[in-house]
């Protein structure tokens, strides 16, 4: 305003501060600032404004004067009746301003005002030069806004001297306020009220019921008057609807129950402010009726002393709302309620001794609320810190950390405390910043459209009503508009509903009231928010520089929903939690832990895995509030600033060929990643360039290798053969150096396989990598010319290894020979080992003998000494021991033999060791007896020397005899013969010289069958085998069929004659005789075989007839067992031409042995089979194991003539057997007995 105002002409009603304008104004013209204390009905409220005008007109000053209100009702209610009684229009002189509505013009010189409008001033106009006079009306409130505009103007007084300042309110602590601005005075004012009578009834009884309580009070006000109307107090909307419903049940004459509480529907509020009715109002409220609303015509009121306090937990991120007794200060205003009209009663519902007690003024708002909004806006305003800031009553240190925490959260604060981008855009925005933040990332993420009502939505009290009468039909009709995964889409739904009562801008009132009201929507929250959404709209317009559009009709069209929901998370970025189901509840961050608010579309559901909550509420548990299901994903996302990065258990990958961790990720304590992959260069490049040398390079992870890998390996190779040999496992090699000589050289960015093979082509890179022993170990290496990796015995040599396995069998020195080498092996050649470890293997010995002897030898020490002195430069030829025992005889003079050296006391790392190896490397024997180990290995060495031998020997495929002359012994002592190879005939060498006969034979046999192929397949058509033997052959053989062909076999080897040819002119004059005589040797065979037909017979069934008798079953068992052996499979070709012509002669004599056994003692038969058992059956095992074996046949025979010389004593002998020669064949073969 440019202009002074003409002084007008103010009239002032009757009211108590009016009769104190003087003072007042007297006050105001010396002090910045006045403190002003009226109660009740003393006019404060209307008077003051009027002064400060006044005043600023006498003294020809142009600026506004601007009164706060802590509602917009109240600025709104007031600046009317100001305008009244100032004789002006509403807008004019008076005007007023709150969140929706602005009635200022620019010649208004009162303005009455929010104090958040105030507030949002300061960021526009840092000094408020608009304003002459401020006025602070209903301070005692202490909410947030009126603290941070007293600390505000207690700065700004400073600059701005002119400015004056007005405190006022019914109940404040003056004291407080004028030491707070530094001794203004105080002026109080007496309000103009009825005496009130204070009436004290505590419970009856411990733990009464609150409503029964106050039925009981309500009784006794009935009981004094029962038409006077009753204000009752309670703490919260449950407690006012129990109580109502006991009132209800006592039936109170002429009395209507009428509860009063925000979250009630308008008609039902609107029915506590009418008067004039014939009935009594009973009034249940919260506390609300303390200084919000004023209710005409009460009479008595009813105090339970509780309320329902907002309380910020900043450690837990919690919003509680507990029940507390009230404050002194708020006791007071409850009373004043009552006394307006009439004399009034107040009954207090608990003991005068409490009241006492209470706190004198209730907590101010900063010390049970977030701060975070009070900080940006400090922040953006440039003002001191928030810990500096001059406010009536500071904030605590943990509500002030919360604070901070939640700009971080949102991203709107760096964690120095500048504001980030996002930060500035939230200062601009007049909203809490977690809603601001929401609408900013929807912006982004193109979804503010629905943002922008979502926000809305959540800036009223819900809209949907819960009549107490009719639970279900509301919760009925609320369903069609809930969202199975978002309360924040139900929001839309409802939004969407309402939208079609909408005419272009503006709605179908009477219509949409009747919609809200058949589906239990708040009418007046509709309209409520539908001006928020409009203001929102206007905000973002402004403030964004974004034209945003209605919400559209159709679901599909509102956008991504995910995208919804992520800006919806940005605001709110810690209120998540994951389902527990061992606790059954939502665990949150920092430790909370929630369950979905009933009221909410998701509760009695599915739990979602993942949930978001736009508030934690905490009543009897905690609540959440607006909820929806989510991505876990999305908190990585959203707030990577909150979240704590893990890296752990890095390794190189050598399919990737770079290093490779895991990842986990904590937000709020909560693991939202656990255990991801990661690639560990990005992360943590240093850790990763160590894992790159000590797995890639040092643990041979690299698949393309370069030369100084090939190198590192020999380098490697001889430190660990230099450890082994000094016994001194992993005690020269060194990791830490090695990797140190690589840390060193490679570029510490280096952490990839590409990258290192890139590196390491360009220049001589590789050549600055090529290790030497000196770079891998400790220290130097001692002198190893003792430990050699080879032992000279003679003109050969033998390999040496060396191992410290200390318990293990591969310990010490190692001689590493080849399956021909241990055949020569000299057997004292490990006694001595290597000159490294003999001196200390000789001391041993000494100590090792019996106490005399090494008493002699004393001291063992030097003894050990000398002997190595005298041997060093000689090559020896007997064992140590026997050595040693002949140097310590001459030099202590005393008897001392090899036998006495105990060599097990020695350690095993002292004892060498042989190893052999197969040509394949593969270990065939171990152990420190060179003798042991050729015994161990006996077989293997004959079938290796069978290979060697063959070399010179073996042929295949002939047909004729291109083989030369077959000796039956070679010089070498083997036995060359001929192999029966089928349809073909070659030659070998065997060992044995009964494997060679075998062979000779059978291959001979196949020689004259090629070579008389035509004679041979005339007889086998020919052959002369009887009915008899033709019917008998297949029931006796046990060879598959092939006994014709045996028989066929036999015959040609017996036309041949013997012995067997060995030179092609033999072999030429055995098949040219054996043609002719084929036929004959064939007939031969036959009369064998039927000559054993009728025994055969009579034994077999004299054995099935006695083999279950217990005085003769051992007899059969010892025949069935000959029996298995005559007739075994291929006997026939095992017994060959010249036995098998007399086969009949075996089984003669076990008819014979039958014959005997009638006639003479069964003890004789006894005698003879326990002395033949003890022979015949480890030697009948032995066939039975390896019935192929050649070299236990003629065993086999003997035996045979040995039964017969023993049970058939008449029959004549084919050869001299007896037990004694078995016994030494037996010994010689290696059967025990």
């Amino acid at each position: 305003m440019s202009l002074v105002p003409d002084k007008p002409q103010i009239k002032y009603p009757d009211l108590p501060v009016a009769q104190r304008r003087d003072e007042i104004m007297g006050a105001m013209r010396s002090h910045q600032v006045v403190i002003v204390v009226g109660e009740t009905g003393s006019g404060k409220t209307t008077q003051l404004p009027k002064m400060a005008y006044e005043l600023a007109c006498e003294e020809g000053k142009a600026g506004r004067v601007g009164c706060t209100q802590p509602r917009r009702l109240a600025a709104a209610t007031v600046a009317r009746r100001v305008a009244e009684e100032m004789g002006t229009g509403l807008g004019d002189r008076v005007g007023y301003q709150v969140r929706f509505v602005e009635k200022v013009q620019e010649e208004t010189s009162i303005k009455f005002m929010t104090d958040g409008i105030l507030l949002a001033e300061t960021q526009r106009d840092r000094d408020l030069k608009q304003y002459d006079t401020l006025i602070i009306d209903e301070a005692h409130e202490r909410s947030l806004n009126i603290d941070f505009i007293l600390g505000y103007l207690k700065n700004l007084l400073g600059r701005r001297k002119d400015l004056r300042v007005v405190v006022s309110s019914a109940t404040l602590d003056a004291g407080m306020f004028s030491e707070y601005f530094d001794g203004a005075p105080v002026v109080n004012v007496e309000g103009r009220t009825f005496p009130v009578e204070d009436h004290f009834l505590p419970s009856a009884t411990e733990g009464e019921d609150l409503s029964r309580h106050v039925t009981r009070a309500v009784r006794w006000v009935t009981d004094l008057d029962a038409g006077g109307d009753v204000l009752i107090f309670l703490p919260g909307e449950r407690e006012i609807r129990e109580c109502a419903d006991v009132l209800e049940g006592e039936n109170f004459l002429r009395t209507d129950i009428l509860p009063l509480f925000a979250r009630l529907g308008l008609d039902e509020q609107e029915r506590v402010f009418r008067v004039g009715g014939s009935n009594r109002r009973v009034v249940l409220a919260t506390n609300v009726a303390e200084t919000s609303v004023t209710i005409p015509g009460i009479v008595y009121v009813v105090d339970s002393g509780l309320a329902r306090v907002s309380r910020w937990n900043p450690s837990r991120q919690i919003q509680r709302l507990q029940i507390e007794q009230i404050s002194q200060a708020s006791a007071r205003q409850r009373r004043g309620r009552c006394g307006r009209i009439c004399e009034g009663v107040c009954v207090r519902l608990y003991d005068e001794e409490v009241l006492d007690a209470a706190d004198e003024y209730t907590d101010p708002e900063i010390r049970r609320s977030s701060l975070a909004g009070v900080i940006l806006r400090m922040k953006s305003l440039k003002l001191p810190d928030v810990r500096e800031f001059p406010f009536l009553s500071p904030p605590s240190p943990k509500a002030i950390s919360e604070g901070h925490r939640t700009l971080e959260e949102v991203g709107a604060m760096e964690k120095e405390g500048s504001l980030t981008r996002i930060g500035s855009q939230l200062a601009r925005l007049p909203l809490d910043p977690r809603l601001g933040r929401m609408l900013i990332e929807a912006q982004r993420r193109k979804v503010l459209d629905a943002m922008l009502v979502m926000v809305g939505g959540m800036s009223v009290m819900d809209v949907r009503e819960r009549p107490q009468e009719k639970q279900t039909e509301a919760d009925n009709a609320h369903k069609k508009f809930n969202d199975e995964d978002s309360d924040f889409l139900t929001l839309l739904h409802i939004w969407s509903a309402i939208e079609q009562f909408r005419d272009k801008r503006r709605f179908k009132r009477n219509q949409l009231r009747k919609y809200c009201k058949q589906n239990f929507l708040s009418f007046r929250r509709v309209m409520e928010w539908d001006q928020i959404v409009s203001e929102l709209r206007r905000l973002v317009r402004d403030t964004l520089k974004v034209n945003s559009r209605p919400l559209a009709a159709e679901r599909k069209q509102w956008g991504d929903e995910d995208e919804m929901h992520k800006s919806l998370m940005a605001g709110i970025p810690m209120q998540f939690g994951f389902w527990d189901k061992e606790n059954r509840a939502y665990r949150s961050t920092g430790g909370r832990e929630f369950a979905i608010f009933p009221g909410s579309g998701l509760f009695g559901k599915k739990k979602p895995e993942w949930l978001l909550a736009f508030e934690l509420v905490e009543t009897t548990r905690v609540w959440a509030r607006k909820v929806a299901k989510i991505d876990v994903g999305w908190i990585e996302e959203l707030i990577p600033q909150m979240c704590r990065y893990r890296y752990h258990s890095p390794q190189w990958d050598e399919h990737q060929g770079a290093v490779y961790g895991k990842e986990t990720i904590l937000c709020g304590g909560l693991t939202i990643v656990d255990s991801r992959k990661v690639f560990y260069g990005r992360v943590r490049p240093e850790e990763a360039h160590e894992v790159f040398i000590r797995e890639a390079i040092l643990g041979s992870g690299l698949r393309t290798r370069g030369k100084f890998l090939d190198r590192l390996d020999e380098v490697r190779a001889e430190i660990e053969s230099a450890e082994h040999k000094l016994r001194r496992a992993g005690g020269l090699w060194s990791d830490e150096a090695v990797y140190d000589f690589f840390q060193q050289r490679i570029p510490e960015q280096i952490c990839t396989a590409k990258a290192f093979q890139k590196w390491r082509t360009t220049g001589d890179n590789e050549d600055q990598l090529m290790v030497t022993v000196a770079d891998c170990v400790w220290g130097e290496i001692e002198d190893l010319s003792d430990f050699p990796d080879c032992v000279w015995c003679g003109e050969k040599s033998y390999d040496v290894s060396y191992a410290e396995n200390p318990g293990e069998r591969a310990d010490g020195v190692i001689f590493e020979v080849g399956l021909d080498e241990i055949v020569d092996f000299p057997d004292y050649l490990t006694s001595w080992g290597v000159p490294g470890m003999l001196d200390e293997r000789v001391y041993l010995l000494v100590r090792s003998l019996p106490k005399t002897q090494r008493q002699a030898c004393s001291p063992a020490r030097d003894a050990a000494a000398a002997f190595i002195d005298e041997w060093k430069g000689w090559e020896p030829s007997q064992a140590l021991k026997v050595e040693l025992a002949d140097f310590l005889s001459k030099r202590s003079g005393h008897l001392i033999e090899a036998e006495m050296f105990d060599e097990g006391r020695l350690p095993a790392s002292y004892r060498p060791k042989i190893r052999v190896w197969s040509d394949d490397e593969e270990e065939l024997g171990f152990g420190e007896d060179a003798e042991g180990i050729r015994q161990k290995l006996s077989g293997m060495m004959r079938e290796r020397r069978e290979i060697l031998v063959n070399e010179e020997w073996e042929m295949t495929g002939g047909e004729g005899w291109d083989f030369g002359d077959i000796p039956e012994v070679t010089d070498d002592g083997v036995f060359p013969a001929l192999v029966d190879e089928g349809e073909t005939v070659g030659m070998r060498a065997f060992l044995d010289c009964s494997d060679a006969h075998e062979s000779h034979r059978a291959g001979c046999v196949r020689l004259f069958q090629i070579d008389q192929a035509s004679q041979l397949d005339y007889v086998h058509r020919q052959f002369p085998l009887g009915i008899a033997g033709k019917m008998m052959l297949p029931m006796m053989e046990r060879t598959k069929g092939e006994g014709m062909d045996q028989m066929l076999r036999i015959a040609c080897e017996g036309a041949m004659g013997m012995p067997l040819p060995r030179t092609a002119e033999q072999f030429q004059s055995a098949s040219s005789n054996g043609k002719g005589e084929l036929f004959n040797c064939a007939e031969k065979v036959t009369k064998g075989f039927e000559a054993i037909i009728d025994s055969q017979r009579v034994i077999t069934d004299w054995i099935e007839l006695h083999q279950s008798d217990r005085n003769v079953y051992v007899i059969a068992n010892d025949l069935s067992e000959e029996i298995d052996w005559l007739l075994g499979s291929d006997f026939i070709w095992r017994a060959g031409y010249a036995r098998f012509c007399q086969y009949g002669r075996y089984f003669q004599a076990m008819e014979e042995r039958l014959k005997r056994l009638q006639s003479l003692p069964q003890i004789k038969d006894d005698e003879k089979r326990e002395r033949i058992q003890r022979l015949w059956k480890p030697w009948f095992e032995l066939w039975k194991a390896d019935p192929k074996t050649a070299e236990i046949w003629q065993l086999g025979w003997w035996l045979m003539e040995w039964r017969v010389s023993e049970f058939a004593p008449s029959f004549p002998r084919k050869m001299k057997v007896s037990e004694k020669r078995i016994e030494q064949a037996m010994a010689d073969l290696d059967i025990s007995i």
